[in-house]
């Protein structure tokens, strides 16, 4: 998008609601839309050039959508995200939505916007599954949980293994809960 007007014009063009209207920030501008399906985003423009290193892993948002809404609400988004579908296991392991036996429909998108992983539920989550907004990969997931721990960051669930990935949910002081996971070496 060239600018957030741009941006918003986009958005409402694949059926996304604007919740927020652009508005000023002390280094851009702001909007909220809200994705068909239900699914609210945050979209921002910085006027003043950021100034913090590059990240080494870029992390992947946690989108939960019913059944009856990821059609439409994957069209929209990948038709704003000009992104693509990089996996749809209609079979992934529940695991990973904190059920010990059982499939659901995993989606995993990338675009410009970043990753982005679609859980497809029934909504029927234990805590604190869809709290979560963001998993973060990790060179080594037990050396991480190691160092989290010692800050005082909360493991909630795992580590577990699924998908090629070991992973767990934790929390951080003050209640941010997060996905963190690695790669499984293949």
């Amino acid at each position: 998008m060239i600018d957030m007007d741009s941006a918003i014009r986009a958005a409402r063009a694949t059926g996304a609601d604007i919740l927020v209207s652009s508005f000023n920030d002390p280094i851009g501008r702001d909007a909220v839309i809200q994705w068909p399906g239900g699914v609210n985003t945050q979209l921002y423009w910085h006027t003043v050039t950021p100034s913090y290193a590059s990240l080494q892993m870029i992390p992947e948002n946690h989108v939960y959508v019913s059944a009856y809404s990821v059609k439409s609400f994957t069209t929209s988004f990948l038709k704003f995200s000009h992104g693509e579908i990089i996996s749809d296991d209609a079979h992934a392991p529940a695991v990973e939505i904190g059920r010990p036996t059982g499939t659901y429909r995993r989606i995993r998108i990338r675009s410009k916007f970043g990753k982005m992983t679609v859980l497809v539920t029934d909504g029927h989550l234990p805590y604190p599954y869809g709290r979560e907004i963001t998993g973060y990969e990790v060179t080594n997931l037990s050396d991480t949980l190691s160092k989290a721990r010692a800050a005082g960051v909360a493991v909630l669930v795992g580590p577990y293994q699924a998908d090629q990935r070991n992973g767990a949910m934790v929390q951080f002081p003050g209640g941010y809960i997060a996905e963190v996971h690695s790669l499984v070496s293949r």
